[in-house]
């Protein structure tokens, strides 16, 4: 690879292999990280992501960008691979992870080509600096509620960068404190189960609460609006005769047996349905026989079809159970409730309020395109995110200044031999946060982090005045849990690099051709 823009270009076979493979997969990760390092912090700029069909979309979401590239070195995609789990297990951190490793990896390489240091020495020595880092990291952190101002402050400065960001957290730190103690799960916040985040371009931004259905009635001649709803979630059968049978069937006598048993069938299915005293279906059916249909306009029955996927959710919200056989329809306690619920027909959204179950806040989102109301939408979701990790793992100081401080602790550790040189690959790591942060925000990044290095433990660099303050004391911090992930994901990112000594070309690595090779 000649130079580090050059991310998309992979060339396995060249002079000098051992240091090729180690310089084209080091300038692989650096192309990747310069791609992103720019997006990093409050002042951080955006990405205008193009793709062929000239459709665009703007974001300085590092994941969202990350998964646009269309790296074809096969490093590259192992870091974009390795980002895209950090953002499962955390839902953020993944720029940092990516600038982290391009660092580690930077001073790695210089190890290994100018000292001469063997790779698995630089990699043991990763692999104690992370471990020290996060343990250090750990120890130090603060533990935070639901109503402290930290809360606030947290989910500020996930959003400083992203668009709307002042507008959003504080309809995220609403909704959290709307959900309070409802979405704690085996002892923790589990938002996912409490918060839902629905972005629509012909709506403002709401908070509800209650649940959101992006659904129309069954029937346009159903109830608009059931009060006191007494709420059944079906997977039955609702189809008990199939039309392809009729159809296949060429006797008459025979076809007209099938729509009367079609018929008996499909109301036998309703008068059960009723017995149980419900007015109100969620039906997670296939199909529902068109008989069926007309009987529940007939009785007034307001009805909607969910997706397999919402079943958990309105189960959650309103005590129902799901029902899978008419069998099922016997049993006790098989009916949720919920106050009211009603469709606003002009946009297609169907609202359950003051269900009997677990509280579930829903945020509307909008957004004048569906390009803007996406990014609204990746935005509250990282919020959320965010205040999750640091509710369940507590707080440290943000904008690099925890990472900063952790280099002259890391420093102390006393490692075997050459060992102990891997460390510094950590500690320039833990630099780079800083730097690249105050870089954005237009400072000689390098010179700002020397002075703040002489500060005490916390202190850092306002990206507004460029003084030195105490970043808990200006409300600048971050989850421990996502600093910590981000240390570990860009260790193996560095360690998986700096281990490879040769790229080679393979004929074939799918699963089954490697299975079939060692038979």
């Amino acid at each position: 690879m000649s130079s580090s823009q050059n991310y998309g270009v992979w060339k396995p076979i060249a002079e000098n292999i051992e240091y090729n493979a180690l310089e084209s997969n080091s300038n692989a990760v650096m192309a990747v990280a310069d791609t992103v390092r720019t997006t990093l912090g409050p002042k951080g700029l955006d990405k205008l992501l193009i793709d062929q069909a000239m459709n665009r979309h703007v974001s300085n979401d590092g994941v969202t960008i990350l998964l646009s590239l269309r790296a074809i070195h096969p490093v590259a995609k192992m870091i974009v691979e390795i980002a895209e789990r950090q953002e499962q297990k955390v839902g953020d951190g993944t720029t940092t992870a990516v600038i982290l490793a391009a660092e580690m990896i930077k001073e790695g390489k210089r190890l290994i080509r100018e000292l001469a240091v063997h790779p698995t020495k630089v990699v043991e020595g990763i692999e104690s600096g992370v471990k020290h880092a996060c343990d250090l990291l750990n120890k130090s952190a603060k533990k935070i509620s639901l109503d402290e101002i930290e809360l606030d402050q947290i989910v500020k400065t996930s959003l400083s960068s992203k668009l709307d960001g002042n507008v959003l957290y504080k309809m995220v730190v609403s909704a959290l404190r709307a959900a309070g103690k409802d979405a704690i799960y085996g002892n923790t916040y589990d938002f996912d189960k409490s918060i839902k985040v629905v972005r629509r371009t012909d709506i403002d931004d709401k908070i509800v609460n209650g649940v959101v259905l992006e659904r129309r009635r069954l029937d346009p001649e159903l109830p608009i609006q059931v009060n006191n709803a007494k709420i059944l979630i079906l997977k039955l059968d609702l189809k008990p005769v199939k039309e392809s049978w009729i159809k296949e069937n060429s006797k008459y006598q025979d076809i007209l047996t099938m729509e009367n048993d079609r018929l008996v069938k499909s109301k036998k299915i309703v008068d059960a349905i009723l017995e149980t005293g419900a007015n109100t279906l969620f039906i997670a059916s296939p199909e529902v026989d068109q008989i069926i249909e007309d009987l529940f306009v007939s009785k007034g029955i307001f009805a909607v079809h969910i997706s397999n996927e919402e079943i958990e959710y309105l189960s959650r919200y309103t005590g129902a159970k799901p029902v899978r056989t008419l069998d099922d329809l016997k049993n006790k306690d098989i009916l949720g409730t919920s106050e009211k619920i009603y469709e606003d027909e002009d946009i297609g959204i169907i609202y359950l309020e003051n269900g009997l179950g677990k509280k579930i806040i829903t945020i509307l989102i909008s957004g004048s395109t569906k390009e803007i109301s996406l990014e609204r939408w990746r935005s509250t979701i990282d919020g959320i995110n965010a205040a999750e990790a640091a509710l369940n793992y507590g707080v440290v100081p943000g904008g690099g200044a925890a990472e900063l401080h952790l280099i002259e602790k890391i420093k102390q550790l006393k490692l075997k031999g050459l060992e102990q040189v891997g460390l510094e690959v950590v500690t320039s790591a833990l630099e780079s946060i800083m730097r690249q942060i105050l870089t954005n925000a237009g400072f000689n990044g390098l010179e700002k982090v020397m002075t703040a290095k002489a500060s005490p433990d916390g202190y850092g660099v306002d990206i507004d005045t460029g003084e030195i303050v105490d970043m808990v004391s200006i409300g600048i911090i971050d989850p421990v849990l996502v600093k910590t992930m981000a240390l570990q994901a860009s260790g193996e990112m560095a360690k998986s690099v700096l281990r490879i000594d040769k790229n080679l070309a393979a004929d074939d690595l799918n699963p089954q051709a490697v299975a079939d090779s060692r038979r």
